[in-house]
């Protein structure tokens, strides 16, 4: 067989693996999380990347843990375990007629670190990160929308209903409550929602 045959093969060779390769780039999250934990949350939010990690055991999670920076390099890091006593604090508030937020957080001193996602019609963008001190917004940073899958909590860790009644966390590490967060400032509701 002439190298003039086999050249279109390598050619159609060539081309999958352009088209195959970023295909499954696109469909895994971006992630701090480690090969042995469990990706419950995971996007890229500016030029950083922030992930919501599980350390799966046989009796349940052994560490629910929070990891931001730009990818290969965590710059924070918050991890609650039952033996370090530490939580994360979620809930779930309504935005407009047709959407729903879901907030999961810790404080560090009168620092908290706040991610979420918005469910629904109405939603201005779907996941994102706030910074508050002392319940003001300093920083906010919205998901980018090709973060993969990783963009709404995994409800092995949680499922969010329709309030804090309705919803159920599968750890100890992660306490659900009534607790009020400036949703509005982060999630504006558009005027359409009311006409």
């Amino acid at each position: 067989m002439s190298s003039s045959k086999r050249r279109p093969a390598w050619r159609l060779a060539g081309l999958a693996v352009v088209m195959i390769v970023p295909a499954l780039a696109a469909a895994a999250p971006v992630t701090h999380c480690q090969s042995d934990e469990k990706v419950f949350f995971s996007c890229v939010a500016g030029k950083k990347t922030v992930s919501l990690c599980g350390q799966p055991a046989a009796t349940g999670l052994t560490a629910l843990t929070y990891r931001y920076g730009v990818p290969g390099k965590v710059e924070n890091e918050f991890s609650a375990t039952a033996a370090n006593g530490k939580s994360f604090l979620a809930t779930v508030e309504p935005d407009s007629p047709r959407a729903q937020i879901q907030e999961i957080w810790f404080d560090r001193g009168d620092i908290r670190y706040l991610l979420t996602t918005c469910l629904g019609g109405d939603c201005p963008y779907g996941a994102g990160l706030a910074v508050l001190k002392r319940g003001k917004v300093i920083s906010k940073s919205r998901c980018a929308a090709d973060s993969g899958a990783g963009m709404t909590f995994s409800t092995d860790l949680v499922d969010f209903g329709d309030g804090t009644e309705h919803s159920k966390s599968h750890t100890p590490l992660l306490r659900i409550d009534d607790y009020s967060n400036p949703i509005d400032e982060l999630y504006p509701v558009p005027a359409a929602a009311f006409h």
